[in-house]
């Protein structure tokens, strides 16, 4: 019976293995980074999401029961509450987004006269609100809503 000549080519080197795994390995390292970011990007937006719900929901409340409704934000998150409170109000739970200790996101009232304004987004029985900028840092989830007075209708910002 004859040897077979390639019998002792049915392995692969020690020199193959160490390049496949080191070929794994940067792949791996290239795809971590970008898996991040998504889930950060996820995040980012499902907070947005959120904020922007009870941003709408302020606007809805107001022009339905005819009076003025605001978002006012504490250290770790933002209230809706109205600002004409009537006796039905002290039974109910305040609509809220929580952001975490200390990382309420910012607001801007660029048409506001004070130069440091209170924490308080308020929503006319018109339809309208101020304008206002909401700047969100919070860990994985950065991101910038500019909205608009007469429609209240947000531009949503991730970088």
């Amino acid at each position: 019976m004859r040897p077979n000549p390639f019998s002792r080519f049915a392995a692969f080197t020690l020199l193959e293995l160490s390049i496949a795994i080191f070929i794994g390995v940067l792949i791996i390292t290239a795809a971590v980074p970008s898996i991040s970011g998504l889930f950060e990007e996820q995040r980012a937006k499902k907070l947005f999401t959120q904020f922007d719900d009870l941003a709408h929901e302020a606007a809805t409340r107001s022009v339905n029961e005819r009076r003025p409704y605001a978002l006012e934000w504490d250290d770790s998150g933002v209230s809706l509450r109205p600002l004409a409170p009537e006796q039905s109000d002290a039974t109910q739970d305040p609509r809220r987004v929580d952001f975490g200790e200390k990382l309420a996101p910012a607001l801007v009232l660029p048409a506001a006269l004070d130069e440091n304004p209170a924490r308080l987004w308020t929503f006319w029985p018109t339809g309208t609100c101020e304008p206002a900028t909401i700047i969100c840092r919070t860990p994985g989830a950065h991101w910038t809503a500019t909205y608009d007075p007469l429609t209240e209708q947000a531009t949503f910002n991730s970088p």
